[in-house]
């Protein structure tokens, strides 16, 4: 699962990509056309609080993959290329400057359900001569769908906000629609503007997406910083933390990953599965064995664990618990695992 990053020419996506994954600036400079990729640690304000309480030898957070696409054009000779990209995108983070921001959203948001609507239209089509054939209640169900995606895009909506069944989205995946895919609205802002909540919630609102505010400038700054430097440049700016964790944490979300933990004196660990998994499956997080030969889970919840203070306390709370194997992992839970080898 990765979240890909696109903007417009000199929107600062490359910059955001560069301070993301740590890549060098120069190395992404004068190629214009390459897909570059990369991956960044999922900063969790969770991980410092159970750092406090096991004091850990080593602390592993968990990872996002990052997709640097070229600059967003579906105008030119490179139409076909950059469509690829974006179909195979698992989530498109749109990276915007702050003084055009909510025009470039707009523009993007726009071309890309022009696209979906000639899709959708084209296969209506290819359904209607079809259907003068031969009649197929798969094929009935398909043209429903499509219908109501039609109506929406030309209502300027987006399919991701159509309150669309998991059933129906299915059907509509064979078109893989760009505007189904999640989508994540970052505005490459001045420092005046970093906490600026009615914009975020103007953005989230009319695209559909999470909004988050940054600074580019600001975060190649904090991280060319030392901890007590970047701590204090922080208070000055009167916010809690680099607000790029903020949006790896949002595109972490909107691909449907959650984390569980597990905890102890050698180490605190974020571990990645997708919302819905089981106890088996979050064991095979860790390692096939697991999963393989999963007997129980003990897990116990964070917010609990924070709340009691230590785990002998949360125990004679009565908030340690046994699962089986297809209890359903919550994000944050905190879990160790009992198998069979």
């Amino acid at each position: 699962m990765k979240a890909s990053l696109i903007g417009y020419p000199f929107s600062g996506h490359k910059n955001l990509f560069s301070v993301l994954c740590s890549i060098p600036q120069e190395t992404i400079d004068g190629k214009p056309q390459e897909v570059f990729k990369g991956v960044c640690e999922v900063i969790d304000p969770r991980i410092t609080k159970l750092i406090e309480l096991y004091k850990p030898k080593k602390t592993s957070y968990a990872k996002i993959e990052y997709e640097l696409l070229p600059d967003f054009d579906l105008s030119g000779p490179l139409k076909t290329q950059m469509l690829s990209l974006m179909k195979n995108a698992d989530e498109l983070c749109f990276v915007a400057k702050g003084d055009s921001f909510i025009d470039d959203a707009r523009r993007f948001s726009s071309e890309l359900i022009i696209y979906d609507l000639m899709a959708v239209e084209k296969r209506l089509e290819n359904i209607a001569r079809e259907l003068k054939k031969k009649h197929g209640e798969n094929i009935e169900k398909e043209k429903v769908v499509l219908e109501k995606a039609k109506e929406l895009l030309e209502k300027e909506v987006p399919v991701r906000d159509g309150g669309f069944s998991q059933e129906m989205l299915k059907v509509l995946g064979a078109l893989q629609l760009l505007t189904m895919k999640p989508h994540i609205f970052v505005g490459n802002v001045s420092e005046n503007k970093l906490s600026d909540k009615d914009l975020v919630a103007g953005i989230e609102k009319e695209f559909c997406g999470k909004g988050v505010l940054l600074s580019i400038e600001i975060e190649q700054e904090l991280k060319q910083l030392s901890d007590e430097e970047r701590l204090e440049f922080m208070k000055e700016l009167k916010i809690d933390e680099p607000p790029v964790n903020v949006m790896t944490r949002a595109a972490y979300e909107a691909l449907g990953l959650i984390s569980f933990f597990t905890v102890g004196e050698d180490e605190v660990r974020a571990w990645t599965i997708k919302k819905g998994s089981d106890a088996g499956e979050a064991g095979g997080a860790i390692h096939t064995d697991i999963k393989k030969g999963f007997v129980r889970a003990e897990m116990f919840k964070y917010g609990d664990l924070i709340e009691a203070g230590s785990e002998a306390k949360l125990k004679e709370a009565g908030k340690f618990h046994l699962k089986g194997r297809d209890y359903i992992v919550e994000d944050g839970d905190i879990l160790s695992f009992r198998f069979n080898v």
